[in-house]
């Protein structure tokens, strides 16, 4: 059997030196003592397993792979730079799946659900370890998460989730009152969820750190070398980019967003967008964020605190993606900065006025289910993908290599026959133009909601009716 495909617009898939980067990513880089050594693919090369993607997802599969069977050759193709991606650009939030608990009961059932959110904890406590064992500075805090209400319509918001992860061993939750989520915020806050197994950390020092036991282990990196297709003939498939190829039994597809660009995996799909700025408050809070924190609304709001006395804010959900291109189109500067520092002061008063270091916009995939889902590609036996982290990817990309080195090497262990290698169920999102027309509607229904919300004025029966639509949500 053979099989052919291309990737659509490849050569926009470099950013690696793009124009603007992510605070994270910038830093990381200047702190490289022998800059950025890496040389793009030029010639048709051999391995047993090719992956495609340096970010968390990928780097943790080529370590499980080589930790696994140290004799195994593995190649991974980085289209920029490693963490240049979602793992360079997210909130540096490293947090588990028990807020997502009753999805992960949706999906799997009692028993299966509750052990992935177990092993999620597992997968926090294996990145520390696996920091310190190898000396990578990611600036850890370990200092939790504030799951918040900020205005009377999230209060509560939790209340599901907590008592569905009571009736489970290894719930971490403790629920605090206005007082203690307040001190903990930073900002006013009517009450919270506090998980304190959940870390802070600087993302892109970790991918970073990352790559360099991948490469002391084996693996072969080459970055600046965006795939260009797949070609699947005579029992394996290559891996073309723009001027070389990989010839593997197995390939690993650890593209995280840039997966819409598959049929079978964009129905599942919606592409969309977080803004984040870093600020420096020009004098001392008198309540800094001693946590980092979540608010409760449907398009988040989210800020932590960093090493240096930084400040990060965030708000999910502001871009909707076009297309097979939309993962590129909302990659790059945060638009409209000015509004996202307005709505960052409303919701962190003692920000009000804090000088900006950095903005970016980020990509972001969010699943139906919420939960990361892995398989193999229709047509192209043994291409496997991973996808769907719907914007918490950090320690749950962990569980996605295990997932990941299983199939790739066809194993029957736990993972690779869990219930996050089927996809979300239903029939999926419809096809363009409608789903991203769709989206600009409930985007702004959504938005419009909110801020009636904070303000406490009422909100009208059409945007109530219209925000209802929205088939996503962080939480779960």
């Amino acid at each position: 059997m053979s099989a052919a495909w291309r990737v659509p617009n490849a050569h926009d898939l470099d950013i690696g030196d793009a124009g603007v980067r992510s605070f994270w990513l910038a830093d990381a880089l200047a702190d490289e003592p022998d800059g950025i050594n890496s040389e793009p693919l030029v010639s048709k090369v051999r391995a047993d397993v090719c992956i495609v993607g340096g970010g968390f997802t990928g780097l943790w599969t080529a370590i499980e792979l080589k930790t696994r069977d140290p004799s195994i050759e593995v190649i991974l193709l980085e289209a920029g730079l490693c963490g240049c991606g979602a793992s360079g650009t997210n909130a540096g939030m490293l947090m588990n799946l028990w807020p997502k608990l009753p999805s992960l009961l949706r999906a799997g059932g009692g028993d299966e659900g509750a052990d992935v959110a177990r092993a999620s904890v597992e997968a926090i406590d294996h990145i520390l370890r696996f920091c310190v064992e190898h000396g990578i500075d990611a600036q850890v805090e370990s200092n939790g998460w504030l799951w918040a209400s900020n205005n009377s319509s999230q209060d509560e918001a939790w209340g599901d989730t907590l008592e569905a992860a009571t009736a489970y061993r290894g719930c971490p939750f403790v629920e605090v009152d206005a007082a203690e989520a307040t001190r903990l915020a930073g900002a006013p806050a009517r009450g919270g969820l506090l998980d304190p197994t959940c870390v802070g950390l600087h993302p892109a020092r970790l991918a970073r750190g990352l790559l360099g036991v991948a490469r002391s282990m084996g693996v072969v990196v080459h970055e600046h070398t965006p795939m260009t297709g797949l070609l699947r003939e005579h029992a394996g498939t290559t891996v073309t980019t723009g001027y070389g190829s990989v010839r593997a039994a197995s390939v690993v597809l650890a593209i995280n967003a840039w997966c819409n660009q598959f049929p079978q995996l964009r129905s599942h799909l919606v592409m969309t967008a977080s803004d984040n700025v870093v600020v420096r408050p020009r004098r001392e809070p008198e309540n800094p964020p001693l946590t980092n924190v979540s608010d409760s609304g449907r398009l988040l709001d989210y800020w932590r605190p960093m090493s240096g006395g930084d400040i990060l804010f965030g708000k999910a959900g502001l871009g909707i993606g076009w297309g097979v291109r939309g993962t590129n189109t909302l990659f790059g500067a945060a638009p409209r900065q000015g509004r996202l520092l307005a709505q960052m002061a409303r919701t962190v008063p003692g920000l009000a006025g804090a000088e900006l270091v950095s903005s970016w916009r980020a990509p972001v995939e969010y699943s139906l289910s919420s939960l990361p889902f892995f398989g193999e590609i229709t047509g192209f036996p043994g291409v496997y993908y991973g996808t769907g982290y719907s914007g918490d990817g950090i320690g749950p990309s962990v569980i996605g290599a295990q997932v990941l080195a299983g199939l790739a090497t066809r194993s029957t262990d736990g993972m690779t026959t869990s219930f996050l290698t089927r996809p979300p169920s239903g029939r999926g999102l419809p096809p363009e133009p409608f789903r991203y027309l769709g989206g600009q509607l409930v985007k702004t229904a959504m938005l419009r909601q909110d801020r009636k919300q904070d303000d406490g004025t009422r909100i009208d029966l059409p945007t109530r009716l219209v925000a209802r639509i929205d088939p996503t949500t962080f939480l779960g």
